[in-house]
């Protein structure tokens, strides 16, 4: 016999999962759907032929047991680096790479080994490819917040190899929200179709 309240607590558990995935993937589109200009392209060229490293990610629960926060490796790489007793953790700031895209991402370098420090809320590969960007710099900004540069501008979310792509599947996903449609089955329309389109083409 199932107790009801914990099936209670499952179904409002999947409800939360849900929404806070439909946020997630409504804050990513609005992060990667901005105009399209040289400067990507020759950064997305120049981070390109930078050597790459393989980093591997611990399981989700024993991030979370540690303390790290999903979806802020920044933060997560800080506080690593800043709080290891040995000083043998060093907080790096590259590139994942994520199909077509160059994802803004931070990973921590402890004696020749990488490590992914910041959970996902969705099933992610237990490892991936980097690149580590030595020109990417903090800056406090006029906000009193530190923000990620490379060569005095301050960087987005990803580098792009189908800039145009993103602006229709942002495009996209905020019809299907206007229509009545829950955030998180619009991502899982827009994932089967235009994300899909996406995936076919040439990755980098």
């Amino acid at each position: 016999m199932i107790d009801s309240d914990m099936g209670n607590d499952t179904t409002a558990n999947n409800t939360l999962r849900k929404k806070e995935l439909g946020e997630l993937a409504l804050r990513n589109a609005e992060q990667m759907a901005f105009p399209s200009t040289e400067w990507e392209a020759n950064t997305l060229a120049e981070v390109l032929a930078l050597p790459r490293v393989t980093v591997r990610r611990a399981p989700e629960e024993q991030l979370l047991a540690a303390g790290m926060l999903p979806y802020d490796c920044h933060v997560n790489c800080f506080a690593q680096a800043a709080n290891d007793p040995d000083r043998m953790s060093r907080h790096v700031c590259g590139w994942l790479i994520y199909g077509s895209d160059l994802i803004l991402h931070s990973v921590v370098e402890t004696r020749g080994h990488w490590h992914c420090l910041t959970p996902q809320l969705v099933q992610a590969p237990s490892q991936f490819q980097f690149i580590p960007d030595s020109f990417i710099e903090w800056l406090e900004t006029s906000d009193g917040v530190r923000h990620a540069f490379r060569g005095g501008v301050r960087l987005p979310r990803g580098l792009r190899k189908y800039p145009e792509h993103h602006l229709r599947m942002r495009d996209e996903l905020h019809d299907l929200i206007a229509s009545g449609m829950s955030a998180f089955d619009a991502r899982e329309m827009v994932d089967v179709t235009l994300g899909a389109e996406l995936r076919k083409m040439e990755p980098i």
